[in-house]
């Protein structure tokens, strides 16, 4: 008899498997570089009230439009009343790896509504996948403070 090791032998993570309005809690926050372009970007995972994972990706290049507003609604929905008058009288920001790392890292432990969508997409064998994941970020009306 053979065997073969899996390394995530155990791991009784649940993800999310449905696009919906989710109550979360930031889970955790990692930055790196999206290659081929070396795009500076945070995901953030997200936890469910009900113990699901979906992830997120944030990206510090502008939007199609030129703005930032998925930035815009995941600073507005993660933070907390002092770090929204600090950010108002600071006026605009450099967005670059220390505003992320600022912003991801106040953002841990933290609640909001996340609005998870389906995208489509071909798998390596030429059949159709489905992911889920985080597309747009809403602040609970109590602010982000646990469930």
């Amino acid at each position: 008899m053979s065997f073969k090791f899996n390394p995530n032998a155990g791991d009784d993570k649940k993800y999310v498997s449905k696009a919906g309005v989710y109550e979360v809690s930031v889970t955790s926050v990692k930055m790196d570089y999206l290659p081929p372009r070396a795009d500076l970007y945070i995901r953030a995972t997200f936890t469910t009230t009900d113990g699901e994972l979906v992830n997120s990706d944030i990206f510090a290049k502008p939007d199609k439009n030129g703005g930032h507003e998925r930035l815009d609604q995941f600073v507005a929905s993660t933070a907390v009343d002092t770090e929204i008058k600090e950010y108002i009288a600071g006026g605009e920001f450099e967005v670059n790896e220390d505003f992320l790392q600022k912003v991801g890292s106040r953002a841990i432990g933290r609640n909001l509504k996340l609005v998870v969508t389906e995208r489509k997409y071909t798998r390596k064998d030429g059949t159709e996948g489905v992911a889920y994941q985080g597309s747009f970020f809403r602040r609970l009306p109590n602010g982000p403070n646990p469930f």
